[in-house]
């Protein structure tokens, strides 16, 4: 048995054809694709692309200006994709809640689980090794893979195939088993799923990985995202 921490991979973001968009607009001096591609949306709801206040001329003033008025339909344009990993079933059930995000997870009928690993809860995390919640929490999660193990065997010698066999068997897997998801989601979404899952009452560790979301997605596009972070003062 084994205890894993999430993990968060960017794998895909926006990437815009500045051979195209330079013949109506002139690019900002700092900014991001998926910025820039915001921009050019907003600008061509007015035709405005010749940026008339020179408040919202640069890149960034001018999508700050857009999230402020909430017209963020602008920024469903980008989107970034992310592999999650060293997460809890727990999690992805409350990851999934978020339906303007788009999943690929990894299956527990094709996936032999009896290796898998184990997510230990952040409040179990605190505590010492050797306390009775500890004991108790590794003690179940091995009997549940142990339990697991001997369902699979013994589906397979009665003839089922490895799939049959692991779909019966993951009914007594706990919901801290480790799973792994692809999410891809574009900024509007991205920005709605922070200000819900990074709030105090949102589950532990879906705060935790909302975190590092934020620090991938702030790199992306500071100005998508800064607002947020100065909310939650992160």
């Amino acid at each position: 048995m084994f205890l894993t921490h999430p993990e968060v991979v960017s794998i895909a973001e926006t990437i815009t054809d500045w051979n195209v968009i330079q013949h109506f607009m002139e690019p900002g001096v700092v900014s991001g694709e998926a910025e820039d591609l915001s921009e050019f949306a907003g600008r061509a709801c007015y035709q405005s692309f010749h940026k008339p206040n020179p408040a919202t001329s640069d890149t960034r003033d001018y999508i700050r200006n857009i999230i402020e008025q909430g017209h963020e339909s602008v920024l469903e344009h980008g989107s970034v994709s992310f592999y999650i990993t060293g997460v809890s079933r727990s999690f992805t059930h409350e990851l999934i809640r978020h339906r303007h995000l788009s999943f690929s997870q990894q299956s527990q009928r094709f996936v032999d689980e009896s290796e898998s690993e184990f997510v230990i809860p952040p409040a179990l995390a605190e505590l010492p090794q050797n306390s009775p919640a500890i004991k108790a929490y590794k003690q179940a999660v091995f009997t549940a893979q142990s339990a697991y193990a001997d369902i699979v065997t013994e589906l397979r010698e009665q003839g089922l195939e490895r799939k049959q066999a692991r779909e019966a068997a993951r009914a007594v897997l706990p919901n801290c088993q480790e799973t792994r998801i692809v999410v891809t989601g574009n900024h509007r979404a991205w920005r709605e799923f922070l200000w819900k899952r990074l709030a105090p009452g949102a589950d532990a560790e879906i705060r935790e990985v909302s975190n590092r979301l934020l620090d991938e997605l702030y790199f992306v596009a500071p100005s998508m995202y800064e607002d947020i972070k100065e909310h939650y003062d992160l």
